[in-house]
C-alpha cells in the first residue's frame, strides 16, 4: 500500500494508543511500516509480526513464513518445515509454519508492542521517545533488532519523514 493509504488506515489507531502509552506516534508508525511492508504483510491486527512464544497465553494464529539461520539444523523449532534452502550469503532460509500473536483489534496489537518497548531492556531509550531517530537508535542498541543501530535509526527516520509528509 502507498504511504498515504497506510497513514489513513493505521495512523489514527497508532495516535490513540500512543496518547495512552507516551510513545511517539511517528516512531510507531514508521516501525509498523517497516515491519509490515507498509501494511501489505501485516498478520491481521498483529502489525508488528510479534511471535507467540511459550509464555504467550493469548490467541494464536499460524502463518507460513520465512526464517533465516546460520545452519540447517533448526527445523525442530517449528511445527512444520516446508523447505530449507541455502542462500547466497551462506545462511539457510527456512519456509515454516510459525505461531504469531493474534489480536482482536489493531489497538490491542499496538498496546502489546508498547508493553514490549516498556521492558527494562529499553528503559534508557525512553528518555529519547520524542526524538524518532535517537529512540530508534537506542532500542536497536538495546537489542530490538539485528540491524546496525545507526542503519536502523536512519531507516526509521526516513520512513517517519515519509509518513509525516503525506
Amino acid at each position: 500500500m502507498k504511504p498515504a493509504e497506510f497513514k489513513r488506515q493505521y495512523y489514527p489507531a497508532i495516535k490513540r494508543v500512543c496518547a495512552e502509552t507516551g510513545l511517539n506516534p511517528l516512531f510507531v508508525a514508521a516501525q509498523v511500516a517497516l515491519e509490515s511492508g507498509w501494511g501489505d504483510k501485516a498478520i491481521g491486527n498483529n502489525i508488528f509480526g510479534i511471535t507467540a512464544g511459550d509464555k504467550w497465553t493469548g490467541k494464536r494464529q499460524t502463518v507460513r513464513t520465512f526464517e533465516y539461520f546460520a545452519d540447517d539444523r533448526q527445523g525442530g523449532r517449528f511445527e512444520r518445515v516446508y523447505s530449507i534452502t541455502r542462500v547466497s550469503d551462506g545462511r539457510f532460509r527456512y519456509e515454516v509454519d510459525r505461531e504469531f500473536r493474534d489480536y482482536d483489534t489493531l489497538e490491542e496489537g499496538i498496546r502489546d508492542h508498547a508493553k514490549l518497548l516498556s521492558a527494562r531492556r529499553y528503559a534508557s531509550a525512553m528518555a529519547y521517545r520524542d526524538d524518532v531517530t535517537r529512540f530508534a537508535y537506542e532500542i536497536a542498541r538495546a537489542g530490538y533488532c539485528t540491524a546496525d543501530p545507526a542503519d536502523y535509526a536512519d531507516l526509521i527516520s526516513e520512513i517517519a519523514r515519509m509518513i509525516e509528509r503525506v
